[in-house]
């Protein structure tokens, strides 16, 4: 269930990281834009995504936290190594922004994973 759940998001985060990174490397002051506010939605609708479909391959409630838990370790790698070393913004910088991204995840998963149940029949 968790591979089924976590295929495409996973994919096009990380598409979606490595553009980011990409963007930020060629032009850095977009940092500027790419601000919590706005990084934030795109994750979030990534836990919404992970959430549901966890709970539509059969998952229930825990199982689709624990796969928005496992999807949120990717901006933490990312943030950490790409955006905090590579582009020396700092390893605290990075950690705080990857863990950031961890919460918004998991707190869309816990909102996809809650809409997905409540309309679901068998209950948790």
């Amino acid at each position: 269930m968790l591979v089924k759940t976590l295929k495409w998001p996973v994919i096009s985060l990380l598409i979606t990281g490595s553009l980011h990174f990409l963007d930020e490397m060629i032009f850095p002051d977009l940092k500027n834009l790419f601000v919590p506010p706005v990084i934030g939605v795109i994750l979030l609708s990534f836990g919404i995504w992970a959430g549901y479909k966890a709970v539509h391959f059969g998952g229930n409630f825990l199982q689709a936290i624990a796969a928005g838990a496992i999807l949120g370790l990717l901006p933490i790698i990312l943030d950490t190594l790409g955006f905090g070393l590579i582009l020396g913004r700092g390893l605290s910088w990075g950690l705080l922004a990857g863990l950031f991204g961890f919460s918004v995840i998991l707190f869309g998963s816990l909102i996809g994973s809650g809409f997905a149940l409540s309309g679901n029949k068998s209950g948790m």
